[in-house]
């Protein structure tokens, strides 16, 4: 039996990977692109292997409602276990990405989500109309008149309303290992991780931390709130991505002894200043959807420089499961050759993001960036890409792209949902503390 490990090192640029990650061994992608600039709408990719747009999971949904059988969902009706470990927020319960999942795992503070016999703080931050005072009184009455365990679950929403922070020292890679260090796999393993060692706050044992670590950058594309210290950002960023590697190796060979294929990727990258941008809230610029991509297993190695995508890790792990149909526009990495053109896609601005221009007196870009941006990869590294001023491209010599990409847009089946993505206090906390709310 096959056993696979998806583990997303969250935030990590393609350049950072390849400085530090020298020893990861296994078969390498040059040129893999995420299909969105941030968190959820690259997850909604790599767990249904379709577009963003097409699976409606993105800046105007973060809720993952997708009507087709997701990946862990496929695994696990085929008789996997699937566990799965999350230390980003965006990624939990809360936005229904625990599906399938028969063992889903996040850090302490994130423990209400799972456990069914306290009360749904989830659903109620979900559905109450009512803010402030008159929310934490609503919900001590649903509380008590609930069928759930009435203390334990009082003191969750009480820790839930004065706590703050991520709920992980670093990043998540420790606690993952605390996790399932002693953990005794089967046969039928597919296991799922997001640490987050490379996202703001860049922040590292003291050790690795070559600078002190810098305030938020508070930036939307090229709009920065306050000032950055782009030096010291650059290099707290290098620290984080220096740590990660090392941390990562000691998972990585754990991880070597149950698992037949562990697939290493980004979920996207980071903006250091390039086009005056910070964060990762904005565009589809290179620096953003150019990511790492490694698939270690027996008899795979070296690099390959054809055209993939994360789009394509969902049909990769179905075929190694040896999991017919299912879906999806992606290739298998591992066996087919055909070549491809990949998509990029930004597709708005979150709630936070629009909020935080709005409050700082930036209505018009807020309005601006709110547009629908995509971007265009094809073979030997050409990436094409719109921003707000314009169309570019990598590559002068070649021709921008502009009709191939129209064409690939035009074969979407968009999926048009827009909820209301605002969000309950306690994960509100976290967003802040991750450099978004």
């Amino acid at each position: 039996m096959t056993n696979i490990a998806l583990i997303v090192l969250d935030t990590l640029r393609k350049d950072a990977f390849d400085r530090h990650f020298d020893w990861l061994p296994g078969r390498r992608f040059e040129h893999a692109y995420a299909t969105a600039n941030w968190t959820v709408p690259s997850h909604a990719s790599l767990f249904t292997g379709r577009y963003a747009s097409e699976v409606g999971v993105h800046a105007k949904n973060m809720y993952f409602d997708y009507d087709g059988p997701v990946l862990a969902e496929r695994l696990r009706d085929a008789g996997y276990t699937t566990r799965a470990f999350s230390a980003n927020t965006n990624i939990t319960a809360h936005f229904d990405f625990d599906r399938g999942f028969t063992d889903f795992r996040t850090p302490e503070r994130f423990d209400h989500m799972a456990d069914d016999s306290l009360f749904d703080w989830r659903e109620f931050s979900r559905t109450t109309p009512a803010t402030g005072p008159t929310k934490y009184l609503r919900a001590v009455y649903e509380c008590i008149a609930s069928d759930a365990a009435t203390v334990p679950s009082l003191i969750t929403g009480l820790k839930l309303l004065l706590s703050h922070g991520d709920g992980v020292e670093y990043g998540g890679t420790i606690e993952a290992m605390a996790e399932f260090g002693d953990e005794e796999f089967g046969d039928r393993e597919f296991l799922f991780l997001n640490l987050m060692e490379a996202h703001e706050p860049y922040r590292a044992p003291p050790e690795y931390m070559s600078v002190a670590e810098p305030p938020l950058s508070e930036s939307v594309g090229d709009v920065t709130i306050g000032d950055v210290n782009a030096e010291r950002t650059r290099r707290a960023y290098d620290d984080c991505a220096r740590y990660l590697s090392d941390v990562y190796r000691d998972l990585f060979e754990r991880l070597a002894e149950d698992f037949d294929y562990v697939i290493t990727l980004s979920d996207h990258g980071e903006m250091l200043g390039e086009f005056g941008a910070w964060g990762h809230e904005h565009g589809v610029y290179p620096e953003l959807t150019h990511v790492p991509l490694s698939v270690y297993g027996e008899g795979l190695d070296g690099v390959t420089t054809d055209t993939v995508g994360l789009i394509d890790v969902h049909r990769t792990v179905l075929d190694l499961a040896g999991i017919e149909g299912g879906g999806g526009r992606g290739r298998n990495l591992i066996d087919d050759a055909e070549p491809r053109e990949r998509l990029t896609e930004y597709l708005g601005l979150t709630a936070w993001s629009e909020r935080k221009l709005e409050t700082n007196g930036y209505e018009r870009e807020a309005e601006r960036y709110d547009g629908e941006l995509r971007g265009y990869a094809a073979d030997d590294g050409y990436y094409a890409f719109e921003t707000v001023d314009g169309f570019e491209r990598t590559d002068e010599t070649v021709d921008d792209g502009r009709e191939r990409l129209a064409r690939l847009v035009d074969e979407l089946r968009i999926r048009r949902v827009e909820r209301n993505n605002d969000v309950p206090d306690e994960i509100k906390d976290r967003l802040e503390d991750l450099g978004y709310a």
